[in-house]
């Protein structure tokens, strides 16, 4: 996976937003970027990371649809370069974890 890759500043400032708490903006902003980059390379982080934000503000029932409408857009994905494909198993994982500490919630 190359980490070379810049950083678009929406991403840059959904992730400060996250830091700070703010769940629900930041996970506006990763959405409106997933929307407008179906090809930008960091578009698996951010739909990722709409769940994520979900999971973090203690949504947890949203935060498993989203997870699993990752892992559905992910498995649609047919025709990815190495990179992509790094993001795409990395986050995959990251995923299946998630759900699986949701999992043991209930």
């Amino acid at each position: 996976m190359n980490v070379n890759v810049s950083v678009p500043e929406e991403l840059i400032q959904a992730n400060e937003l996250q830091k700070i708490g703010d769940y629900e903006l930041s996970r506006k902003v990763y959405q409106n970027f997933f929307v407008a980059n179906p090809e930008h390379i960091m578009r698996f982080k951010a739909l990722f990371e709409v769940a994520d934000n979900l999971f973090h503000a203690g949504r947890y029932a949203e935060a498993q649809q989203g997870y699993k409408k990752f892992l559905e857009y992910c498995s649609s994905q047919k025709k990815l370069t190495a990179d992509e494909a790094g993001w795409l198993k990395a986050y995959t994982e990251l995923s299946n974890s998630r759900i699986q500490s949701i999992m043991n919630l209930k």
